[in-house]
């Protein structure tokens, strides 16, 4: 990714890229804008003036990136249906947009979108040649699948919306490169060659440390929430420890008659588990159905909203292990006591009583 801040460089700086023998391929985006389309049900009505009156009309608010032609195959993004950018169509004139399948499927449920046509509504400053753009009626050429969610993604592959054409050559969009040998000796080569025609460009950056970046903040709050997860953990285990040692300790005397009554070591270790494990159980099952509820009322947050797609709140295999390690606490807590207890002298026992 090559940023371009300086526009009056511009011209030379994509000469000397397309120049550069480690260049394979190069691309242009803009940063995503929110825009107001508006579409009619039946093919074409909503430019038509004899739109049918019954027409369903939909409006939606979608993002709209301009890309240059060739930006989908740089990156290796399939078309769903319809076709991609030609050459000649590098302006918003040209009329023609690309749609993400999300927008497809809110705009037109009922059928193909590659050939519909719609209207977006936005403010001027949105426009990427920077004319107004206050209305435009675009017709949908092609509909481009999503390659991912989340945002250990770039935007470049997370973006639903609206694609519409523009040049390498136009104000305020960036470079996409696809580089020959390896990425990071590529980047310092271009480094030094474009610093030598712009020495203010910005930094130039590689998709894979773009995904390291996001990736290590990822990893951070991981840590963190296996460490918070851990020491909850604990203390909710060493607190039933406790409490079931000591309510078993306080049933000696129960033990020690049942034992003088003839009562076997394996029956009574038996009867003190299946009591003491019962209510564990029931607060298991309550514990779970709190945390799943918890755990869906906030990853409905807005604050939550980046890893509602990579979090997932039924996991099994964490409720599975998180039980399993609270049942065995409680049943060594159980356990341990029940069994020093039927090792002693039952009627030693009773005489302490």
């Amino acid at each position: 990714m090559v940023p371009i801040s300086n526009e009056a460089r511009r011209a030379d700086l994509l000469q000397a890229v397309t120049a550069d023998p480690s260049v394979a391929a190069v691309a242009a985006s803009s940063q995503p804008s929110d825009f107001v389309a508006e579409t009619a049900a039946f093919a074409k009505a909503a430019a038509s003036k004899s739109a049918p009156a019954d027409a369903t009309r939909r409006r939606v608010t979608v993002g709209m990136m301009p890309v240059s032609p060739g930006y989908f195959d740089l990156l290796g993004v399939d078309l769903v249906s319809g076709r991609g950018f030609t050459q000649a169509e590098r302006t918003v004139e040209a009329g023609v947009a690309i749609v993400s399948e999300t927008v497809s499927r809110r705009l037109w449920p009922d059928r193909n979108a590659v050939g519909q046509v719609l209207r977006l509504e936005g403010p001027p400053s949105a426009s990427p040649s920077g004319s107004a753009m206050a209305s435009r009626t675009l017709t949908v050429v092609g509909v481009v699948r999503e390659a991912g969610k989340g945002f250990l993604l770039p935007d470049m592959f997370t973006f639903r919306g609206v694609y519409v054409p523009v040049g390498p050559e136009y104000a305020g969009t960036s470079l996409i490169l696809r580089v020959r040998g390896e990425p990071e000796s590529a980047r310092q080569a271009l480094v030094e060659r474009l610093t030598r025609v712009d020495p203010g460009l910005g930094s130039i950056t590689t998709m894979r440390a773009m995904a390291g970046m996001q990736t290590s903040v990822l990893r951070f709050a991981f840590q963190v929430t296996v460490v918070l997860g851990g020491l909850a953990l604990i203390l909710t285990v060493s607190g039933l420890f406790s409490v079931l040692s000591y309510v078993v300790e306080q049933r000696r005397r129960e033990i020690g008659v049942r034992m003088a009554l003839g009562a076997t070591v394996r029956s009574v270790v038996g009867l003190v588990l299946s009591q003491s494990l019962r209510p564990v159980g029931i607060g298991l099952a309550a514990g779970a159905s709190l945390a799943a509820a918890a755990a869906i009322a906030l990853m409905t947050t807005p604050a939550a909203s980046a890893i509602a797609d990579i979090v997932r709140v039924f996991d099994p295999v964490a409720y599975a292990l998180s039980g399993l390690v609270v049942v065995t606490a409680c049943a060594l807590a159980a356990w341990v006591p029940a069994m020093r207890a039927c090792r002693l002298d039952p009627v030693a026992t009773l005489r302490q009583d």
